[in-house]
Order: structure tokens, then C-alpha cells, then sequence
């Protein structure tokens, strides 16, 4: 199940949600739905550099908005007294059909969209930018075949600091490192 409620998920993280093995207990159960389904799940293991900063996840939301057909995964890093965030999420083809529209096509002016080249695949760079920045959201679609794997970076207003996944060079990088769970 895809699980769409990161604020949630940031107030109810703590090590009381944390399974024998270390990994989120809300992860776990949505890997075990998505594994139900006949589906792979890719991730980036418990813990990931990005210029500087260390992203530590997966968390699953505990509560919120879902849909069938795959997984969102939550990583945080410390950044500034706050989190800079990083969501990857993995699609089923038929849950990929109803997102494609929304993440390939937002709807705001400004979008750029770029064929880049993630694991030997070409994947797609979407840049979205809301006004407080040039780049405020940042998608990368990549095809797994199976499934479709997509990386969210966000940035906030100009007065917070930046998210370094927002970069699409360190946002490929990342990817470079996707695999599957639980490898």
C-alpha cells in the first residue's frame, strides 16, 4: 500500500516503532502487502550519504491516505533543527496509472522535464518549481520493469534550508544505490 502522510509520519517516529531487526514497523508491514502482491520492493537500504548528510529510513506512515498497489518509504536527515525529507516510492503498473498524470504533468507553470541515465536506465527528471523556489519539488521516475520506482526531493520556503536531494546530480547519485529489499 502507498501511504501519503508525511507530517504524520515525522510527529509518530521514534524508536518505540522499530521491529527486532531495527527497521520500522510500519515499513515492514507495508513491504509484507506489497510482497502479497507479487510485487519487488527497491530501496536504499537503512541509511544514505548526500552531500553532507546522512538520510536514515525507511519509515511507512502509520496512518494515513492509501492506495493500493505499492509502497512509499520516508528517509530523513537532520538538517538545521528541522528534517530534510526524501520519499521513494515503488508503483505497481496499474497504481503507476492513476500517479503518471499528476508527477509526469503537474500543472504549474515552469516544469522542466529531463531524460537522465539511472542504474543503465533512462529515467525521467521532473523539476517543479512552486513559487518560494526555482526547484521546490524534484521527481525522478525510473522503470524497473515490474515496477515503476520514483524519488521525491522537496525544498521550502527561501528562509529554510535546502534539501541537497533537490540537485538532480546528487538526486541520480542516490539512485545509483537502489536495490532490492532486502539486499
Amino acid at each position: 500500500m502507498i501511504v501519503a502522510g508525511g507530517a504524520a509520519l515525522w510527529t509518530s517516529c521514534d524508536l518505540g516503532d522499530e521491529s527486532e531487526d531495527g527497521l520500522d514497523k510500519s515499513f515492514l508491514r507495508d513491504v509484507a502487502a506489497v510482497e502479497e502482491m507479487g510485487l519487488p520492493v527497491y530501496w536504499l537500504g537503512t541509511e544514505f550519504p548526500a552531500d553532507g548528510l546522512v538520510f536514515r529510513g525507511p519509515y511507512g506512515a502509520e496512518f494515513g491516505n492509501e492506495l493500493e498497489g505499492g509502497i512509499n518509504m520516508h528517509y530523513l536527515a537532520p538538517i538545521d533543527g528541522g528534517n530534510a525529507a526524501f520519499d521513494l516510492t515503488v508503483y505497481g503498473r496499474d497504481a503507476w496509472g492513476a500517479a503518471a498524470g499528476r508527477v509526469l504533468n503537474p500543472g504549474v507553470p515552469g516544469v522542466i522535464r529531463k531524460t537522465v541515465t539511472v542504474l543503465g536506465r533512462d529515467a525521467e527528471a521532473v523539476s517543479v518549481p512552486l513559487g518560494a523556489r526555482p526547484v521546490n519539488i524534484l521527481w525522478l521516475v525510473l522503470d524497473m520493469g515490474d515496477v515503476i520506482v520514483v524519488g521525491t526531493a522537496r525544498s521550502g520556503a527561501p528562509d529554510e534550508p535546502e534539501n541537497p536531494l533537490i540537485d538532480p546530480d546528487n538526486l541520480i547519485a542516490v539512485m545509483e544505490d537502489l536495490r532490492p529489499y532486502p539486499e
